[in-house]
């Protein structure tokens, strides 16, 4: 994985979206790497938050594909249908069926409160009849205010990926039947502030000799006949929607003619050394979240307990890039999903941010984690770091933080976490001393933070940044509130 430069951990997340009202302005500090702190002392750690099922609940009878949050505090929320062909058992050949069904899906809006219910949804969108497949997603560009929404259908080169553009989100218009490129039948995609451009990222297939083999096809007849099909993502991006960077395309997908074209290596994003020699990245969804993307990947592995067959999943991983383009992978071995693994195998959506909760709805499921808690950074003994800096705005400051933290409760006597703020000099400021600002057994999205009763406020247009001391807690947000 490549390496970004140091980025300050701030934003201002405006969502305004043609006719939806604009979102309030919320600004955050979010910790997930080493570029997020500065001036370190002792064993820091970084980790992220595994999904949990908050509860069932009645499927909608649509599968959730994209959010957008609501000056209300709703979500306005899309979702898809997909309407396979009934005649579909009757094909015999795999790859008849792949090309020859005729299969159609509709798009749905609607909007919902919890996350569990969903009200005023009305359809938007019906395609016509082909050989659709059921991913898709959409993203929102703020710049040419438009929606962008990308389907697969397949045709006798493989997947192709079309666009569909909306300048409202509820007039949907078909860009071109010459599909941009082609790829695997899985994908994402959000729109990137930072590098200001549509982020696609999709399965395609590495050619490989795999020492287990599973119902993957062979790279092509005219090569190694030990090369295999090995699941890898490609990071695509794109300042419209309708040209894409890189534009290569995963051809003749069946080796129908024996010249199966791959994309080339080194627009793949691979599993590395540090990985099990047989992983394969089998689906990604990402997100833009604050500052940051964060994307869950679905990690595969094949298994001789199942000969030349799908083999089970293998766990879900968080990654993160600050820009959405150069992804890190600092949370290997948590599994993202946690106990609801692998009866929701990945999240189909960016979440929804709803009643102090972080959400997202998989079919029959709500599945999610305390607000703005996807990453963290935290200590097992006493460890100090600093915020990068900042420029304080009119408002107090709010941390999101566990003492102890959720994996430690045991710690519950030696937890703690202390708060300084520091001038531009890294100087502490008087009056805004750590022992003034002291937490003990604590485990809230939106503590005050204040010095024997006195609010940052003051310091209001004045660079600063937090230092904090912490032991056997885990740090994930600050949040600023007028």
């Amino acid at each position: 994985m490549k390496k970004i430069l140091p980025i300050i951990a701030i934003h201002i997340l405006t969502a305004t979206l043609c006719s939806a009202a604009s979102q309030p302005s919320r600004e955050l500090l979010l910790f997930s790497d080493a570029q997020d702190i500065t001036n370190t002392w002792g064993k820091i750690r970084f980790g992220a938050t595994a999904l949990q099922l908050i509860r069932p609940c009645e499927n909608p009878g649509f599968e959730v594909i994209h959010t957008i949050p609501q000056s209300d505090g709703s979500y306005l929320v899309y979702g898809s249908t997909y309407n396979p062909d009934p005649e579909i058992k009757n094909f015999t050949n795999a790859f008849a069926q792949m090309t020859e069904v005729k299969t159609t899906w509709n798009l749905v809006r609607a909007t919902t409160r919890d996350g569990v219910r969903f009200e005023n949804v009305e359809t938007v969108f019906t395609s016509e009849p082909a050989n659709w497949q059921p991913h898709c997603a959409i993203a929102y560009n703020p710049n040419a205010r438009e929606f962008l929404m990308l389907r697969i259908v397949t045709d006798t080169n493989g997947m192709g990926y079309r666009a569909f553009f909306s300048p409202d989100g509820k007039n949907w218009k078909l860009h071109s039947n010459e599909p941009p490129f082609y790829d695997g039948d899985s994908m994402s995609l959000f729109w990137s502030p930072k590098a200001g451009r549509f982020v696609c990222i999709c399965k395609t297939l590495q050619p490989v000799i795999k020492h287990l083999q599973d119902h993957g096809g062979r790279t092509s007849s005219l090569h190694n006949g030990d090369l295999r099909d090995r699941r890898v993502q490609i990071i695509r991006s794109s300042l419209d929607g309708r040209r894409w960077e890189p534009d290569v395309s995963m051809q003749d997908l069946w080796d129908r003619s024996g010249k199966k074209s791959h994309v080339p290596r080194e627009f793949m994003t691979m599993p590395d050394a540090n990985d099990p020699p047989d992983m394969e990245f089998y689906r990604c969804i990402s997100f833009w979240y604050h500052d940051r993307s964060y994307a869950m990947v679905l990690n595969y592995a094949a298994s001789p307990l199942a000969p030349l067959k799908h083999a089970p999943q293998l766990d879900t991983e968080w990654w993160v890039a600050h820009d959405g383009l150069h992804w890190e992978r600092p949370f290997r071995g948590i599994n993202a999903l946690g106990d609801t693994f692998p009866d929701g195998y990945c999240v189909p959506h960016n979440p929804m941010n709803l009643n102090g909760m972080t959400l997202f709805r998989f079919g029959n499921k709500l599945l999610g984690m305390k607000q703005d808690r996807i990453s963290f950074v935290g200590a097992r003994a006493n460890a100090e770091f600093s915020t990068t800096p900042f420029l304080m705005p009119q408002g107090d400051l709010l941390l999101n933080a566990a003492a102890p933290a959720p994996e430690r409760a045991f710690a519950t006597q030696q937890a703690y976490i202390m708060v300084a703020v520091l001038d531009e000099n890294g100087t502490v400021v008087p009056g805004f001393e750590a022992d003034k600002c002291l937490f003990k057994t604590v485990d809230e999205i939106a503590l005050p933070l204040v010095w024997n009763g006195k609010s940052a406020r003051e310091l209001a247009g004045r660079k600063i940044s937090l230092r904090f001391q912490l032991r056997s807690a885990n740090i994930y947000a600050v949040t600023f509130k007028e």
